[in-house]
């Protein structure tokens, strides 16, 4: 028999009630004074107990009930048996549910550190590092050539060939930076 199931099948619907109209007299009424039945009448514990005593449907009813009742009893020892087993599954969701939002709120922390990390390499911080990078090779490269006219003892082949190699990284800086102004940069932007 699996966990949980019931040993007898739910008890079949009890009985229709006897029609009130079916003529059914106690034989124990008939040789009963007037004063004896007004008494009874007016007695309902009499009449209730002289009902389940005589009327041939009251022991079906009160078979019908038993049964029911037996049943209730069965279903209420399988509540109280399974109450245990649902406080520990309950508890046992709450230390989940509990464990799953310090997961949440661990993973939206290191969410937030991985997204800080990446920052300096987001688009927008490279192509601001792009244009100070552009504005700084021209600044070398002017304060070289200033550099260059105010001492005015260098040797003019060093200075050419320095000065080219600043103006190269300028103009190939100067070049990414207006490609990018394009949009002519990788699909990565």
């Amino acid at each position: 028999m699996p966990a949980g199931a019931l040993s007898a099948p739910p008890p079949p619907p009890p009985p229709p009630p006897p029609p009130a109209d079916d003529g059914f007299v106690p034989s124990v009424l008939l040789n009963k004074s007037r004063d004896d039945l007004e008494h009874i009448l007016n007695s309902p514990q009499l009449l209730e107990a002289l009902f389940a005593t005589t009327h041939p449907t009251a022991a079906s009813a009160d078979a019908v009930l038993v049964a029911s009742l037996q049943y209730n009893a069965e279903l209420a020892a399988r509540l109280v048996a399974l109450e245990s087993k649902l406080v520990t599954a309950r508890e046992g969701a709450e230390r989940t549910l509990v464990e799953t939002r310090q997961l949440e709120r661990t993973w939206r922390d290191r969410e937030k550190e991985m997204y800080q990390a990446l920052q300096p390499f987001s688009s927008p911080a490279l192509y601001s590092r792009l244009v100070n990078a552009v504005g700084d090779a021209e600044a070398v490269a002017d304060a070289m050539a200033e550099s260059f006219l105010e001492e005015g003892g260098r040797d003019v082949g060093e200075f050419v060939r320095e000065y080219r190699a600043l103006r190269k990284t300028y103009h190939l800086r100067k070049e990414r930076k207006e490609r990018w102004d394009e949009g002519r940069v990788g699909g990565w932007r």
